[in-house]
Parts: structure tokens; sequence; C-alpha cells
């Protein structure tokens, strides 16, 4: 997979930061994640060749970190047993988070965070970025 930004020219800028928290064993059986690295480079056109495609086996508790732009994808699980992990994706903040946050936390419970945990989440505002008029009157959360 590779994650589109089609409006940007190839190679791409590193815009998103992925990651792949293991909550069990990752294995080459259970299907670990593959990677391709360094294909975050690549023009368009190149494909992976085998010997190119890594598999990210890593113990429960690991993480995993790679450039949005890096091919990758989810193997095959041939055992028996769920393969858990959580994908937590970083980008600048005039991009936003993958996720939506704001659809995830209910006012009731935003009002209770710091300024420092709404910026985390994706709450501040970036110019007239995130369909954002400065000509309207911005909610205020509290």
């Amino acid at each position: 997979e590779e994650d589109p930004f089609q409006f940007f020219a190839l190679p791409r800028p590193n815009l998103v930061i992925a990651t792949m928290w293991a909550m069990t064993d990752f294995t080459r059986y259970n299907g670990a994640t593959l990677l391709v690295p360094g294909s975050h480079k690549w023009p368009a056109q190149r494909k992976a060749q085998p010997d190119e495609i890594v598999s990210a086996e890593m113990p429960s508790g690991s993480v995993m970190i790679w450039l949005g732009g890096t091919l990758h994808a989810a193997a095959v699980n041939r055992s028996d047993d769920w393969r858990y992990g959580v994908i937590l994706s970083y980008s600048l903040g005039w991009l936003r988070q993958e996720e939506n946050q704001y659809l995830d936390l209910p006012p009731s419970l935003l009002a209770g965070m710091s300024e420092e945990i709404k910026d985390l989440v994706g709450y501040p505002m970036h110019g007239s970025l995130g369909f954002y008029d400065p000509s309207l009157r911005a909610l205020e959360i509290s």
C-alpha cells in the first residue's frame, strides 16, 4: 500500500510518520506487517522485488515506525489466531491526523482536557486550512 498524496510530485515530501504497536507477537506465520525500506524515494511506477520486502517481526509491546510513503502491507495470517496491532499515524499539524478525533472525542470529554492535550489531538487551527473561514467566529471549546 502506498498512502495517497496525489497533489505532490514524486518523490513526495515526508509528511506522515506511521507506527504499528504490536499488541500480540508479530511473526511471518501470523501476518506481520510487510515493508519495503527506501521505497518512499522511488518513482511511482517502480515495483518492489521479493528480496526487497521485509517482514516486521516483533514481540508484543514493540512498536515499528516508518515514513508514510513507504510501501507497506499486511501479510497473510496463516495461523489460527488473530494478530492484534494498533496503527497510529502522525502528520504535520497543518495536515491533521488521519483519525477523526473530532468525532471520536465528545465535547463533554474535551472540556476537561488541557490545552496541550487538545493540541496533541489536533484541535488547534492552522490559518485557512482545515476548512476554517476566518470571517466566521470560531467556536471555543470549554
